[in-house]
């Protein structure tokens, strides 16, 4: 019988999975490689095959986490429509994930922390890059395809990976100060006030649709 062939890629991101659970209950510094392994059912020299360290770990495992909610979050509205009603829909989908996980607020910002600590193995990870990795590219393929479409300005295609820092960092923030103020921010009204003077610069001068919310 030939050996079972796995495919690296799909395992890997089953293992990192398998450790977000295990960091979001215990936390990073508290977690070690063998309780991720244990949890996973693999022995944790094979967990190193996969992750040189609990730092790379832990950040495919955040990563693994927003490509997942990237990839479920549903298609709100036909593919062909407006791309700020699709880029809405998808930033409200994301955030809302994000914040009704609380445990995984608080991985995600220890991770943060430790990516900012000097001398902190974290920090040269490149920790940022590769966890909104998933989400930026979501947001270059709608800018890039309304520019192709003649609905953005058609500079937007080569700006697209620019702007999609721009967003990932504006929604951050957001998020940043909902925790931080419970109740006094309202994400969707501070999301649409955003998006909207966004889209006034980006829109091309004759686009004939309105990108206006419903």
């Amino acid at each position: 019988m030939s050996p079972k062939l796995v495919d690296k890629d799909l395992r890997r991101q089953e293992l990192a999975l398998a450790a977000l659970a295990v960091f979001a209950e215990r936390g990073f510094a508290r977690t070690s490689m063998s309780q991720v392994a244990e949890a996973a059912g693999v022995a944790k020299g094979t967990l190193y095959l996969y992750f040189s360290s609990k730092e790379e770990l832990v950040v495919a495992a955040a990563s693994a986490w927003v490509a997942q909610v990237e990839a479920a979050a549903p298609p709100p509205i036909d593919p062909a429509s407006a791309p700020l009603p699709r880029l809405r829909a998808l930033l409200q989908a994301s955030t809302r994930a994000f914040l009704e996980d609380p445990s995984v607020v608080k991985l995600f910002l220890a991770v943060l922390r430790g990516a900012i600590e000097p001398g902190d193995p974290l920090a040269r990870l490149d920790v940022v890059q590769r966890v909104s990795a998933p989400i930026r590219s979501a947001i270059v393929g709608i800018l890039r395809d309304g520019a192709a479409r003649g609905l953005l300005r058609p500079e937007v295609a080569q700006d697209a990976e620019r702007l999609a820092v721009n967003v990932v960092a504006f929604v951050d923030g957001l998020g940043l100060h909902h925790l931080a103020s419970p109740g006094r921010v309202d994400l969707d009204a501070q999301l649409d006030l955003y998006l909207e003077a966004l889209f006034g610069s980006l829109q091309a001068p004759d686009d004939p649709l309105r990108q206006s919310p419903p």
